[in-house]
């Protein structure tokens, strides 16, 4: 089955098509680049036969981000017999989706939502060694509306800086593909000693987060305080892996820990070395060929070809979704 990714809204296919996604980190700093454009862009320089389309195609398996569903709808009956396969990322179920890519466990049911880990920073330089288990610099790393409002204040600062601790903010804020990246250094943790990410306060722990902080985290070999999020405690199988806070105190209390525990920042880096192995580029990819060229053409194959138009599965969808969110009387 022929594999399409579709990229709505990119005047220039040709020229993304030719970037390199271990090198041309910035150009993956919205959803849609990151989970579309780089699953094609590392499913293509490894082998396997798939197209970078603007135009959806009439047929085979077309991989779409959830806020091209519309572009993707306005083909109509254009599509064909395509099955459409819509990444979720940190938005609401595409309706029109055959299938489903999410980015945690959360939503996943291995039958028609699949979970597919989030890709990592493209071209991450990890810690310094020779920095050994101090602790001076500790950085955020994101855009301004995902960190706490505490952290955001001056009171937080000056706690690190009473301990001798510099705080390092490389974030900006988001808007969207007007979002001015140039201020941003995301892959740099050559002089960082820890990561901190807690997010807002938010009732239902984030559940639409990848642990993407986590992993990057683990992979520059920086220990990580963060929030409590479902996508992070889907992958803690250790106390090591990472210090979780929700609040400003409970940070604080984290930062004191660190630095009255002999042993632990190097105990945590040393355990985040062994567990990047699982989560690198290299072991995501063939996660994205199995099942874009196997489990989900296998699925199809089972079920027929006889399916319902594009607007009708999409109303089909929706009043499913509306009876499983309807109170029992």
């Amino acid at each position: 089955m022929e594999v399409t990714f579709f990229l709505a809204g990119e005047p220039d296919l040709e020229r993304l098509a030719g970037i390199d996604p271990d090198r041309d980190w910035r150009e993956f700093q919205r959803g849609e680049r990151i989970w579309v454009l780089q699953a094609y862009l590392r499913l293509a320089r490894a082998g396997w036969p798939v197209k970078l389309a603007g135009t959806p195609p009439c047929g085979g398996l077309v991989v779409f981000h959830a806020k091209h569903e519309r572009a993707l709808r306005a083909a109509g009956r254009a599509l064909g017999d395509a099955v459409l396969v819509g990444v979720r990322a940190d938005n609401r179920e595409p309706l029109a989706a055959d299938f489903e890519i999410v980015q945690n466990g959360w939503f996943a049911d291995a039958r028609r939502r699949f979970h597919l880990p989030h890709w990592p920073q493209p071209a991450l330089v990890p810690r310094d060694p020779a920095r050994g288990s101090r602790l001076e610099r500790a950085a955020y790393k994101g855009f301004d509306a995902n960190l706490h409002p505490d952290l955001r204040a001056p009171a937080w600062r000056d706690f690190l800086a009473a301990r001798g601790i510099e705080w390092v903010v490389d974030s900006v804020d988001f808007a969207g593909t007007a979002t001015d990246t140039l201020p941003l250094d995301w892959p740099d943790h050559r002089e960082l000693d820890l990561i901190v990410a807690v997010r807002p306060p938010e009732r239902t722990l984030w559940r639409s987060k990848p642990a993407s902080k986590l992993v990057n985290a683990w992979l520059a070999e920086v220990p990580a305080l963060l929030g409590p999020e479902v996508a992070y405690r889907e992958l803690r199988r250790s106390p090591l892996d990472y210090l979780e806070a929700a609040t400003r105190a409970e940070a604080e209390r984290a930062v004191e820990r660190l630095l009255a525990e002999p042993g632990l920042h190097a105990a945590m880096v040393e355990n985040g070395r062994a567990r990047a192995a699982e989560h690198t580029a290299a072991a995501i990819l063939p996660q994205w060929a199995e099942l874009l060229f196997e489990t989900i053409p296998a699925r199809v194959e089972r079920r027929g070809t006889k399916r319902l138009p594009l607007p009708l599965r999409r109303a089909a969808r929706w009043l499913g979704r509306a009876a499983t969110l309807r109170p029992a009387r």
